[in-house]
């Protein structure tokens, strides 16, 4: 019975395992520690089985219960409220239009090498090569309005 016991807890561990890397939800981690705790149980002679399972499950609650809430606090304390991605970025350039965008019909500006979807904030026409400001993202397409040059 020792012999499958190491199977059994292997199995543990790595189904665990992959449940964490899938979730990242600090969920599974604790039985991974405590089936490893119990995988090394189980090369200890006449160390019976259901006091394997026993440690397993007294061991599991422990962690979780213990460390996790722990572990949540400090992951929000330390984990940045105003994370931007490279798509914040966008917000507030001007791009000239490729693609003449109007109520019905979506236009087109080219950023770096990616052509976007462009979207009237208020429906109005922006012509092809006209310069627009981008305002807003909205899924896969860009908010623009019409920027306003003042005559020198």
């Amino acid at each position: 019975m020792e012999n499958i016991m190491v199977w059994i807890w292997l199995a543990v561990i790595i189904m665990s395992l992959l449940i964490e890397i899938s979730t990242v939800q600090l969920v599974s981690i604790w039985f991974t520690l405590a089936g490893a705790i119990s995988l090394g149980l189980s090369f200890i002679p006449n160390f019976v089985w259901w006091a394997q399972i026993l440690v397993f499950a007294v061991l599991s609650g422990i962690l979780f219960f213990t460390f996790r809430p722990l572990l949540l606090k400090w992951q929000e304390k330390h984990q940045t409220k105003d994370m931007n991605t490279n798509l914040d970025l966008i917000v507030g350039m001007y791009v000239r239009m490729i693609k003449q965008a109007d109520f019905d019909n979506l236009g087109e500006a080219k950023i770096g090498d990616v052509i976007w979807s462009i979207k009237s904030k208020d429906g109005e026409v922006l012509q092809e090569n006209e310069i627009v400001k981008i305002v807003a993202i909205e899924g896969n397409k860009l908010i623009a309005e019409k920027q306003v040059t003042l005559d020198k």
